[in-house]
């Protein structure tokens, strides 16, 4: 299925043409900044940043008619199409650098340049209309009769401005505000993770100090459980002699036992065999 095919109204192109015209007068040599200022003024008519194909048609079809001539390269049309993506898309404000401004000045300059250049087109209308009423009477009182008429439209389109131009700046003043309670608030956070990483700082020490006690006492617990094993060994070693050692006494105290019941035993026999009387 192909792309829809775009559709300008007349009040658009003629809008769009006089856009180029004045976008070619305020940058006459810088092929980016004209692209810029065209590509803003298409902006700001149609609603869309339109691609390559579409401003090299306007370039090549729409410009001449009002005495344009311009031959940018590709790559220069794509960069600046490129550049309005990222302005459609970026913020106003970039806080955080010394040099940032709430508002990129340029791009507001951009949106207001369509508003002011349709608000003092039919001045530009007026004035056209009798430099060629100039050629004949006739044409001149009609060039005057549209100039009448049309002063009620130029003062209705002027108003319309400064009313587009207040609220640009109501907004403007909105978007500060908003700055400002944004900028707040980062403050606020900063100083609660602030806050919150010297508490968690003050716990690891605690725990750090703690860990080491730890370590310290397991040390020292190992070190007795070391000495307490070298004196149960030592009390072991000596209780095994002494065991030994009254075992070998046992045995002997037995063999003199056996020997004491030995002689006893002869002695009796001694005395059992010897006759009554000589006892």
């Amino acid at each position: 299925m192909g792309r829809p095919r775009i559709e300008w109204n007349d009040a658009q192109l003629l809008a769009i043409m006089n856009g180029i015209a004045a976008t070619d007068r305020d940058f006459p040599v810088d092929n980016a900044r004209f692209l810029d200022g065209l590509i803003a003024e298409v902006r700001a008519i149609t609603g869309r940043v339109f691609g390559a194909t579409t401003c090299s048609r306007l370039l090549r079809d729409v410009a001449p008619q009002v005495g344009v001539q311009r031959h940018p390269s590709a790559p220069t049309v794509q960069r600046a199409i490129l550049r309005a993506h990222a302005h459609a898309h970026a913020p106003l404000a970039q806080p955080g650098s010394a040099d940032s401004r709430p508002v990129d000045l340029d791009l507001m300059r951009q949106a207001l340049a369509p508003v002011v250049r349709e608000a003092l087109a039919p001045l530009y209308t007026s004035q056209r209309e009798r430099v060629l009423g100039h050629a004949g009477g006739a044409a001149q009182d009609c060039g005057d009769a549209n100039a009448m008429v049309q002063q009620p439209l130029l003062r209705a389109a002027l108003e319309d401005a400064h009313a587009r131009i207040q609220r640009l700046e109501q907004e403007n003043a909105q978007l500060h505000r908003e700055l400002g309670e944004a900028h707040a608030a980062r403050d606020l956070a900063g100083e609660h993770v602030n806050r919150l990483l010297g508490e968690l700082h003050a716990s690891i020490e605690r725990a750090g100090v703690g860990a080491t006690t730890l370590a310290q006492t397991a040390t020292q617990l190992a070190g007795t459980e070391r000495f307490l094993k070298m004196q149960n060994d030592a009390v072991r070693l000596q209780a095994s002699g002494e065991a030994d050692a009254l075992r070998a006494q046992n045995g002997q105290l037995r063999e003199r036992i056996d020997h004491l019941l030995l002689e006893v035993d002869q002695y009796r026999r001694t005395l059992s065999t010897r006759p009554p009387g000589s006892r």
